[in-house]
């Protein structure tokens, strides 16, 4: 062997030990493996689940809190507490200010390594980027085939994303378990005479949400074999705003309300006092839930219809 090819054969071998050496570090340092999360931007790979995470709207506080993961940071607390109620919040989180308009300075200051926009928060994206990294996720749309089937599809893409699937899958068995079970004692009680049941949110003294099949409690009230007396067409949020006036077409169904803590006036109103529903005691105030939550909101909601109506 020459003098030549030996040179190459110990530069050869030099090389190799060095990648050799390099590799090893290389598997030290990395995790052992990536994942995929699927948000409304696109896909995402993650080397690990995020361990200080913001949001910024209630639908993904509740979401994450349903799974286990408590945030640092979420908006309006106070406001969440006598709205929303469940799930009911930890006392560490920090209240990052109004859902329209986080504060940047306060999100900031919790040093995220992730932020969570929700419904309509896309312009965020870019001031909180400088912050931290971002992900995305609209939970309303008149897209949707159902705003009820997305928000337990979102339920699934954020345990991916926080490794929680398993708690998720069985969550979301729970969740239609309760369903069926409520459906199966409304047709127990009332047999083959199941009644309509139309739900609002007083908003003023004047005007209602009236929830159709594509809203939150549409969906519960379907999944429970409850129809409204008023149809509404299909939407972003799944409910338009009418005049009190117009419930007078509720004529042998339910009238379950929301919202008459905060718009308890109308209920003394002439308009409402003449409603066919009020007359036959058929108006009725359903417990405290959120019309806009996310897949365990479900639940809430369709355990507040069954109650009002079977009593």
């Amino acid at each position: 062997m020459t003098l030549w090819c030996q040179y190459q054969l110990r530069r050869f071998a030099s090389q190799y030990r060095r990648l050799l050496v390099a590799l090893a570090i290389s598997c030290c340092l990395s995790p052992l493996y990536a994942y995929e999360v699927i948000d409304s931007f696109g896909k995402h790979e993650f080397q690990a689940p995020p361990k200080r995470v913001v949001v910024t709207d209630w639908t993904l506080l509740e979401q994450l809190l349903e799974m286990g993961v408590e945030p640092i940071g979420a908006p309006e607390l106070s406001a969440y507490r006598t709205l929303v109620k469940n799930p009911p919040l930890p006392d560490g989180i920090v209240d990052i200010g109004l859902r329209r308009s986080p504060s940047i300075t306060t999100i900031k200051a919790l040093k995220p390594d992730l932020i969570i926009l929700g419904t309509d928060q896309k312009q965020f994206d870019r001031p909180f980027s400088r912050i931290s990294r971002v992900m995305y996720y609209q939970n309303f749309s008149e897209r949707f085939a159902s705003n009820g089937e997305k928000s337990q599809q979102r339920f699934l893409q954020l345990a991916t994303l926080f490794q929680k699937t398993q708690i998720a899958e069985t969550r979301l068995w729970q969740l239609k378990e309760t369903l069926s079970t409520k459906a199966a004692q409304i047709n127990q009680y009332f047999g083959e005479d199941i009644p309509s049941v139309t739900i609002v949110r007083l908003i003023s003294s004047s005007a209602v949400l009236v929830y159709g099949e594509h809203s939150m409690p549409g969906y519960a009230a379907g999944w429970l074999g409850l129809a409204s007396e008023i149809p509404i067409e299909k939407s972003k949020l799944g409910e338009e705003q009418v005049p009190v006036t117009s419930l007078q077409q509720i004529q042998s169904g339910y009238l379950l309300y929301l919202g008459a803590d905060e718009h308890s006036s109308v209920l003394n109103s002439a308009d409402w006092q003449a409603l066919p529903a009020v007359g036959a005691n058929r108006a009725i105030a359903l417990d405290t839930v959120w019309s806009y939550g996310g897949a365990m909101s479900l639940q809430y909601n369709a355990e507040a219809i069954s109650k009002a109506i079977i009593r």
